[in-house]
């Protein structure tokens, strides 16, 4: 794997204020991605990931702020690798007014991992947040892609998608932003975790109406705009799930053993 004269060790700038906080893995073809937004000195966390990622992810997002600046930890969905870790920055944060960001069925589910603040459930709030700067978050519901209340994050300012489980790859070449042809990187994660195709067309179609500068995804690399309409065209056309007749060695071979 190609480290592009990053450092992984540290948090990586992919747009101003807003931070890539994941862990590199040479030997892994799987990577997760959490990320940070810093607005005004408000800060939000996306995805922040599993119990094991905890000590490394914690020290990237607290070089760049202090504990009492984050208001918001937007769970995607309720899967562990994305959000097991949220009880524990609830203690380092120990923020009362620190709220949960989720739809309300993945809330349900969310609760089991012990989580004590407030929640903020997107669809009870018209699928927006808005940041005390005025910088609105909206959120979009991606049903069955993979989980049926899924939901991705659009940053109005900037442009950004923060997609969860969508765009999301799986190479032994990883790297930090796309190349030409991650296309066949996304294929094998998609074909195996999304519902079918019609439901993930559907989200395609919902997804090519933004204006998009970059998508960043919770497992993979990031996109940025010139591979967005390939990707998304892609995607849209890719048979996956229940449409595909294949064995659990096709659609899962490249999990390690």
């Amino acid at each position: 794997m190609e480290k592009q004269g990053y450092d992984y060790l540290e948090p990586i700038e992919v747009v101003p204020g807003v931070y890539w906080i994941g862990l590199y893995d040479e030997k892994a073809a799987f990577h997760c991605n959490p990320y940070l937004l810093v607005d005004n000195g408000e800060a939000v966390i996306f995805d922040p990931g599993s119990v094991g990622f905890y000590p490394k992810v914690a020290s990237k997002i607290f070089s760049i702020i202090e504990p009492a600046q984050v208001s918001y930890i937007v769970l995607h969905h309720q899967d562990p690798d994305l959000c097991a870790c949220t009880p524990l920055l609830e203690d380092v944060i120990a923020n009362k007014e620190l709220k949960i960001v989720t739809h309300s069925r993945a809330q349900l589910l969310i609760r089991y991992y012990d989580i004590k603040s407030e929640f903020y459930p997107v669809d009870r709030h018209n699928y927006a947040l808005t940041l005390k700067s005025g910088r609105v978050l909206r959120f979009m519901k991606t049903p069955h892609c993979h989980f049926p209340a899924s939901i991705v994050t659009y940053d109005e300012k900037q442009k950004l998608l923060f997609s969860s489980d969508i765009f999301g790859a799986v190479s032994a070449d990883w790297r930090l932003f796309a190349q030409k042809g991650y296309e066949e990187q996304m294929k094998s994660f998609h074909e195996g975790y999304m519902a079918n195709k019609p439901h993930l067309a559907n989200v395609m179609e919902k997804l090519a109406k933004l204006d998009l500068e970059m998508i960043l995804p919770q497992h993979g690399s990031i996109i940025k705009k010139e591979l967005i309409p390939a990707c998304v065209e892609f995607l849209k056309d890719l048979k996956c799930g229940i449409d595909l007749q294949a064995s659990d060695e096709e659609l899962y071979g490249w999990i390690p053993s």
